[in-house]
């Protein structure tokens, strides 16, 4: 009875879920953005969002689809999302300035893919803030509307490099300690309040008064100005590129000082390899975008804002699969208009609620 039970079980679960192939592409089945194959949204909220999306490329030739699925059909969100991203080719052809809003309502899943050319834009810390902030907490309280929507607006408004709200307890770490966005904090799903509490108590124990370890006088935090002095060139360049702030603490009485090291989250550089400051970024330039028929390449150029280090090199993008031409015919009927042929490397973030 028991390996009845499973069989039918397994059934059930292989029903709920949909191949890749078998995703309608908005583009081609309507001319829309939003492909809903699990009925979740309101018929008003998907009519916002199309508003929204065809309105974003229309200003910015960028394009966002949304996609809501009841299944993965047995592959990670981060797997799903790069594929679907590559069959229906979401942005321009050699622009890559493509979204894609990933929710698996059966596994409790949401991922937003980034095309190469809004990287820069949209860092992977940087989408993760929005979903921690925007989607998940509205997900959490069953308002997936609301989650959906605002979500989609705080991407396209970062995507056009407008002033976005975010609350970011995790900008910086402490006595040079990274700890980026604690998983502790995303389980206990905090709320805005409980947020902002935790960002005042991090400004509190960063400036919080200090003891000298040699004398035990009170030391003083030195302004902007004056620390500037105790910090070496890399650590200038650090503050200036905006990846690091330093805080410079002076014993008044024995003049004994200390730099304690604060590393920006949400920032576009990362370690240079030759001078190990965090003054190194990254571009990614589309040469030849992958087909159907074969892979294509990217130019990648790393520059580092202190040292001399230059890095030029190319990596392969993967062939699309032959899949996405089927599911563009699948949609049959409405407009023949399709996504624009745009590339993602993998970047975003991927959140469960």
């Amino acid at each position: 009875m028991s390996t009845v039970c499973l069989a039918l079980l397994l059934a059930t679960n292989a029903r709920g879920a949909e191949p890749l192939g078998s995703i309608p592409n908005p583009r081609v089945k309507n001319g829309t953005w939003v492909t809903d194959t699990s009925a979740t949204l309101d018929p008003k909220i998907v009519a916002l969002l199309n508003e929204r999306a065809a309105a974003f490329e229309r200003d910015t030739t960028s394009e966002i689809a949304i996609v809501v699925i009841r299944s993965l059909d047995g592959v990670t969100i981060e797997e799903a999302a790069v594929k679907l991203f590559q069959m229906w080719g979401i942005g321009k052809k050699n622009r890559d300035n493509g979204l894609l809003f990933l929710w698996s309502t059966g596994d409790r899943r949401v991922r937003v893919e980034v095309g190469y050319g809004l990287e820069g834009a949209l860092p992977d810390g940087k989408v993760g803030a929005i979903l921690d902030q925007y989607v998940i907490p509205r997900f959490r309280a069953n308002q997936f509307d609301q989650g959906v929507l605002d979500g989609v607006d705080a991407l396209i408004a970062a995507a056009r490099n407008e002033p976005l709200a975010l609350a970011s307890p995790s900008t910086e770490s402490y006595d040079g300690e990274s700890e980026g966005w604690p998983i502790w904090l995303q389980a206990l799903g905090l709320t805005p309040f409980g947020i902002a509490s935790l960002v005042g108590f991090r400004k509190w124990r960063r400036r919080r008064p200090r003891r000298c370890p040699q004398c035990q006088t009170r030391m003083t935090r030195l302004d902007e100005a004056a620390d500037d002095e105790q910090l070496s060139k890399g650590e200038l360049a650090e503050e200036r590129v905006g990846s690091v702030d330093y805080d410079v603490w002076q014993c008044p009485s024995c003049a004994h000082h200390f730099t304690l090291r604060y590393p920006r989250w949400l920032s576009q550089y990362d370690s240079c390899p030759q001078c190990h400051h965090r003054t190194r970024q990254s571009t990614t330039e589309t040469v030849e975008p992958a087909t159907t028929s074969g892979e294509g390449t990217a130019r990648v150029t790393e520059i580092c804002g202190f040292c001399t280090y230059k890095n030029e090199f190319t990596k392969t993008l993967p062939r699309l699969s032959e899949s996405s031409s089927s599911s563009s015919s699948s949609g049959g009927g409405g407009s023949s208009s399709s996504f624009g042929g745009g590339s993602s490397g993998g970047g975003g973030a991927s959140r469960s609620y």
